[in-house]
């Protein structure tokens, strides 16, 4: 999925992400479907090989913490973490909100 921060990758991490995927033959590790290759040519993101965190933390790179997944199954993957990102950020935002209130 696209980086948002990449302070949170080490700089190696397009080769290490190429890596998992050459390793699973560019093939998803959660459905099975076969993602394109390098050099093919685009059809749809459906076949687009993503590298997946699988504990969603963006800076362990082990390579048993990551998987290759076609990007619906990412996205799907990662949904839960996300919604419980953004609700976070959402009352992070409301309690900051409600301290700039005036007293009455």
């Amino acid at each position: 999925m696209p980086v948002k921060d990449w302070s949170k990758y080490p700089e190696n991490w397009k080769e290490i992400a190429l890596e998992i995927k050459t390793e699973a033959d560019w093939q998803c590790e959660l459905c099975g479907k076969q993602c394109r290759r390098p050099g093919e040519p685009f059809d749809t993101h459906m076949r687009t090989a993503t590298t997946a965190h699988c504990n969603h933390i963006e800076s362990d790179c082990r390579p048993e913490n990551l998987m290759c997944a076609c990007a619906p199954c990412h996205l799907k993957y990662d949904a839960r973490h996300h919604a419980a990102n953004a609700a976070k950020t959402r009352q992070e935002k409301e309690n900051k909100n409600q301290m700039m209130l005036p007293f009455h």
